[in-house]
């Protein structure tokens, strides 16, 4: 099974070249093919700079691959590794969407390098509410207005530079 997540994963960067930068955002069960390309990059001889975005409900309960996200980030794998819990009253960021905002800096900066995103969950809440923070964000740093910016997203993803595995 991790095999196969894997390699459809990793299809999606039609290069194959891990040179650029990457930024990988999922919620709930959308982290899950982010597994496998986190190992193919560690394996890799080809040292990325890597940003995982994960959201969950509960930080307690759902977050099953933190040790090993944590173990990669760690390990140098990932650059950093940011995280949003929905339903604990403690988080500062509820979805992931609240994480890009609070880092935009780091986001933008990362885009700018050639980044490729790949973003993997819901259709409704996730894919959108990314699509439109990235938006935000990219035309406040670029200084362009929001039809601007939803063209450079959709740019971005004409060229393969932002990936979606959604369903709804």
């Amino acid at each position: 099974y991790q095999r196969r997540v894997r390699e459809a994963v990793v299809s999606t960067q039609s290069t194959g070249d891990l040179r650029a930068p990457v930024i990988m955002i999922g919620a709930g069960t959308g982290v899950s093919p982010f597994l496998g390309f986190l190992d193919y990059i560690a394996n890799s001889d080809v040292r990325t700079r890597a940003v995982l975005i994960t959201g969950n409900r509960y930080k307690g309960l759902d977050s099953i691959y933190s040790s090993m996200f944590t173990s990669y980030h760690d390990d140098g794998t990932l650059e950093s590794y940011l995280t949003a819990y929905s339903r604990d009253a403690d988080s500062t960021c509820k979805y992931v969407q609240d994480v890009i905002k609070k880092h935009e800096q780091e986001i933008v900066a990362f885009i700018e390098e050639g980044a490729r995103l790949y973003v993997c969950g819901d259709a409704k809440g996730l894919s959108v509410g990314v699509f439109e923070v990235l938006c935000n964000i990219l035309g406040s740093f670029k200084g362009i207005g929001n039809s601007e910016a939803r063209e450079l997203v959709t740019t971005m993803k004409k060229e393969g530079r932002y990936n979606e595995d959604i369903w709804t």
